[in-house]
């Protein structure tokens, strides 16, 4: 929960007064792994995806079904997906890395997929 102190404060006046030390809460942490975690996912798990246009990735993970909505909360295009491979059905066909997003129980692992790279022309 929260591992790093930040500071010692004292609340109140005289005797209705008490001194406590304030620690701040993890930060996210953002883990990388060499090879894909989700390629095909067991039960009580379903594939789901979203498209990250900002970043460039579509990413693939396994959830549950009755956890999809507290992550729909962080990831607004997520998605339970249709295929094995959605992303690459959505024209993100190339492997990138995965990654866990999170911390504790509000973590998630997923692979992510770059779309193919437009041709060059010379």
């Amino acid at each position: 929960g929260f591992p790093t102190y930040d500071s010692t404060e004292t609340h109140g006046f005289g005797k209705l007064s008490d001194t406590l030390d304030l620690y701040d809460p993890a930060a996210p942490s953002v883990t990388k792994e060499d090879s894909p975690c989700c390629k095909q996912c067991s039960s009580p798990q379903n594939k789901y995806h979203s498209v990250d246009a900002k970043h460039g990735h579509c990413g693939e993970t396994c959830l549950q079904d009755s956890n999809f909505w507290l992550f729909k909360i962080f990831e607004p295009n997520l998605t339970k997906s249709d295929s094995d491979t959605p992303c690459s059905d959505l024209g993100f066909p190339t492997y990138d890395s995965t990654e866990t997003h999170g911390f504790g129980k509000l973590s998630d692992t997923l692979d992510l997929y770059d779309p193919v790279a437009p041709a060059v022309v010379v």
